[in-house]
């Protein structure tokens, strides 16, 4: 029986870790044993999933437990090592357990992320000259010293506008636009929202981590939507639903990376017009799509205002600006306003000024092709290198964005090829993290970012990968 302490200073998921850990190496959950499945663990325990799917991942990575399609986490043999410490007590040869899929600290060289830049992508010197003119600006309109305007200010959305009309095909006013610190408060925002009309949102399976993890944590509960070679399945949608929004990433799928087809694309919101449902289409970095010009947004073809926009400037600018924003149905922007009359906007007016003055100049435009150029090459080199591993290894994407998906042939375990990368200073990551039923999870994929190395270190960081998985491939 697993007993969790929430006064404890030990994380809750490393509390959970930890006592199975003790069980497995103990004999107290046997070979072949089936956990607990998290959903019902994390209800049993009064935790999120997440926290649960966390402790189940150490697991996973240090081989104690494996995957079993339509099973569950099936217990592994453990060869017999001594007991396991306790919650809180150190090992002489272990001072604390990493968290899931971080990379162990002074042995990494590469770390093929996604949630991350190479320094010299950031435009510091047009940030920093505007940094001056927008200074300037505030003081001016008097704005450097009062409380600003909670949705955002008008210059920065004026301008934005603007740009997703040219680019993306948005149409909206500037009053539906709430500029935010990224993706999870647009989204902390719309569960704040779908409290009022139910609490159930749809989310494509595989999909985005993060955006679970507020959904969990605002006690949403999350129905999956099957995705497939195409995008996500709108013929397996349920014929009738009582969600509150249905969350995709229709221009570049994440992870798989595909485009959903303009048939799915109508027929998708034919489906939310007969549910009365909202499409939360994440629009998170179509910009940079290298071989064809930008698609236009699910929300450009909404005509019943249905989609729920939101984007980000966090692939474009950097990850640590932390700004995003989303763009409300006219009816949802009208209850945005009522539900927040009161709040602060937490978005820096300066940053919030000096985005609006990139976008005004098309200095935004140029860093955006001189991002995709990068980029680009930074794809083809990684393609070009990867090809010396076989013909059973192939990357999966639609030259879209700053990551692709690696699959190997069936019988490859993604731990093991993560151990053996990391062991070469490598490292990579597992695809089960964007699934919400991990056994599900084929295990022969990896995920693979290029936004954090550089296209000199590329051939170097596939050959230790090609040393790492030599004995795997054969």
């Amino acid at each position: 029986m697993i007993s969790i302490s929430k006064t404890s200073p030990a994380p809750l998921y490393l509390q959970i870790y930890t006592q199975l850990r003790q069980d497995i190496a103990s004999g107290a959950l046997a070979e072949g044993a089936l956990l607990t499945g998290s959903r019902m663990l994390a209800a049993m325990l009064g935790v999120s999933r997440n926290t649960v799917d966390n402790a189940y991942g150490q697991l996973v990575a240090e081989g104690y437990i494996a995957p079993r399609r339509g099973v569950g986490f099936e217990v592994l043999h453990v060869p017999s090592l001594g007991a396991a410490p306790a919650v809180g007590e150190k090992n002489s040869r272990q001072e604390n357990v990493p968290p899931p899929h971080e990379p162990t600290p002074g042995r990494i060289v590469y770390d093929l992320t996604n949630s991350s830049h190479t320094v010299d992508l950031f435009p510091k010197g047009l940030w920093k000259k505007y940094t001056l003119e927008c200074l300037e600006m505030l003081e001016r309109e008097e704005k450097i010293s009062a409380l600003q305007v909670m949705q955002g200010e008008p210059y920065l959305r004026k301008q934005l506008l603007a740009y997703l009309k040219r680019i993306r095909g948005v149409h909206c006013a500037e009053e539906q636009i709430i500029i935010t610190c990224g993706l999870q408060q647009s989204l902390e925002y719309i569960c704040k929202m779908a409290a009022r009309h139910g609490q159930t949102i749809l989310m494509e399976e595989p999909g985005y981590n993060k955006a679970a993890a507020v959904f969990r944590s605002n006690h949403i509960t999350i129905q999956t939507a099957p995705v497939d070679e195409n995008g996500l399945d709108v013929a397996g949608l349920p014929a009738q639903s009582g969600a509150f929004a249905l969350y995709a990433t229709p221009s570049h799928q994440f992870p798989t990376g595909v485009t959903l087809p303009i048939g799915r694309r109508h027929a998708l919101l034919a489906w939310a017009q007969r549910n009365n449902i909202y499409i939360l289409e994440d629009d998170f970095d179509s910009e940079l799509r290298y071989y064809s010009k930008p698609i236009p947004s699910l929300q450009s073809i909404d005509t019943e205002n249905r989609v729920i926009y939101l984007g980000t400037f966090s692939k474009g600018i950097s990850p640590s600006i932390r700004m995003g924003y989303m763009i409300l149905p006219p009816q949802l922007a009208a209850v945005f306003h009522e539900m927040f009359a009161e709040y602060n906007s937490t978005v820096p007016v300066l940053n919030q000024y000096i985005i609006g003055r990139l976008l005004e100049t098309g200095h935004y435009d140029r860093h955006i092709r001189r991002l995709g150029l990068v980029f680009k090459n930074r794809l083809a080199l990684f393609i070009k290198e990867l090809s010396a591993l076989g013909a059973g290894v192939r990357i999966t994407g639609n030259g879209t964005g700053q990551y692709f998906l690696l699959r190997f042939p069936e019988g490859t375990d993604q731990q093991v090829l993560i151990a053996k990368a990391q062991a070469q200073g490598v490292c990579v990551y597992p695809t089960m993290q964007f699934w919400q039923e991990k056994a599900e999870c084929p295990p022969q994929a990896l995920f693979l970012g290029f936004g954090k190395i550089r296209l000199e270190d590329i051939p170097d960081c596939v050959a230790r990968l090609k040393t790492a998985w030599a004995g795997l491939l054969a």
